[in-house]
């Protein structure tokens, strides 16, 4: 017994003095640095900043933007629309098995991806709501539309390549592809000027017709239940990263 309980007592104060230094060395790992990455992706362009936390596991986080102007046309509305693509994200990378393999739970701490358009109508017929309708030429229909995302959103990544790799090796490509969950975006439709019957009679203003007015909130929901399928924004991005 007295061996056994000198065996026990030298366990215990082997534990407690090497549990502290072992715990430190799990939670930062022999190969703390820090990793920048420039990234292409569906977001935008960004640059990426990653940190070991564990010796399978870095804090990651980053910024990416893009802006991008296109004009189409909707039910004889011209829409001059510009997607400006801005946001902030933070991830916990888990290389399960000790390679470049990575799970990356997420969160868009700032989704500031949304469209903005500027729209107007022609000579030629449009559709609002359910009719059919003819811009006053002496006060022609135009307007602003607006769709955007909830501000914060949860994300799941998986990807290939470690921003801060192992060993005495400094640079890695980085692939990933995931979602952000969002809600869906809502469209903001608002519309001034007159609007005539087909054969050019009947002119009334947009913004102060009653009627006209339903048509604009009949179109505002058409609009917001195609985009209601889109509340996940896919990701995908590759990029080249250096340690430091």
């Amino acid at each position: 017994m007295k061996v056994f309980r000198a065996v026990v007592l030298a366990g215990s104060t082997t534990l407690c003095t090497v549990g502290p230094a072992a715990a430190q060395g799990d939670l930062i790992g022999p190969h703390s640095s820090v990793g920048l990455a420039v990234k292409l992706s569906t977001l935008g362009v960004g640059v990426d900043a990653a940190f070991p936390v564990l010796e399978r596991a870095n804090v990651r986080v980053g910024f990416s933007a893009f802006t991008f102007n296109h004009d189409f046309d909707t039910d004889g509305l011209t829409l001059a629309a510009n997607l400006k693509l801005r946001s902030f994200s933070a991830y916990f990378d888990w290389f399960a098995f000790g390679g470049g393999f990575h799970i990356s739970p997420g969160v868009m701490l700032y989704n500031g991806n949304e469209v903005n358009a500027v729209a107007t109508v022609g000579s030629q017929t449009f559709s609002l709501g359910d009719d059919r309708l003819v811009s006053d030429r002496a006060n022609p229909v135009t307007g602003t539309g607006k769709a955007s995302y909830e501000r914060v959103a949860p994300s799941l990544l998986i990807g290939w390549g470690n921003i801060v790799p192992h060993g005495d090796r400094r640079w890695s490509i980085p692939f990933e592809l995931g979602a952000v969950y969002s809600r869906a975006p809502v469209l903001t439709l608002s519309l001034l000027g007159s609007a005539c019957a087909q054969n050019g009679t009947n002119c009334r203003n947009i913004a102060t017709d009653p009627t006209l007015q339903a048509d604009v909130t009949r179109q505002q929901a058409k609009v917001n239940s195609d985009l209601s399928s889109l509340k996940a924004f896919p990701v995908v991005s590759l990029g080249f990263s250096y340690k430091f």
